[in-house]
């Protein structure tokens, strides 16, 4: 009886310890950062910014077709 509890406490024990291992390693912040410098302005020098290429008109579209050809009702039906 006294193996069996000892063996029962061991394993909570040992299961405990891995669950806050594995705990702490998710909550663990990163030792560094990914990103760009900060630069520091100046007053006489202008702000570049980058200007967002222009954007295509979208081809028209005719969504009914997929309704018309699951219907029967298309060219094809």
């Amino acid at each position: 009886m006294k193996t069996t509890t000892w063996a029962a406490l061991g394993s909570l024990f040992i299961n405990v310890m891995l669950g806050l291992v594995i705990a702490a390693m998710f909550s663990a912040t990163p030792s560094a950062q990914a990103g760009e410098p900060a630069h520091q302005s100046c007053a006489g020098q202008a702000k570049h910014t980058k200007q967002a290429p222009p954007q295509a008109a979208p081809a028209p579209t005719r969504r009914a077709y997929l309704v018309e050809v699951r219907m029967g009702w298309g060219p094809a039906g």
